[in-house]
């Protein structure tokens, strides 16, 4: 449930922007296009690593890996149903 409440209010974030917000000037759009990709890949690359330096549970890491398999699509919510996917996986078989 919360991963869907998480999952409707950015899509809703995203859509009352879109219809609210003017476009950023021609320069600045080309600078905000590049930066979802490295700052998502940064906050995974960081909740894979746990304290003291270890590798977060094998469930979290095929998480990431279904995401990461999923991540051409370009789309959020394929990236959500692989991780999910992985997850699950690593829950049935370990």
């Amino acid at each position: 449930m919360l991963l869907l409440a998480v999952a409707g209010i950015t899509y809703a974030s995203r859509a009352v922007s879109l219809v609210f917000m003017p476009s950023p000037p021609p320069r600045l759009e080309r600078f905000l296009n590049r930066i979802p990709a490295p700052l998502f890949a940064s906050l995974a690359a960081i909740s894979l690593i746990e304290e003291p330096r270890h590798l977060a549970p094998p469930e979290v890491l095929l998480a990431a890996a279904g995401a990461l398999i999923m991540s051409p699509r370009r789309s959020l919510l394929a990236a959500l149903v692989g991780g999910l996917a992985g997850y699950a996986l690593g829950e049935i078989l370990l």
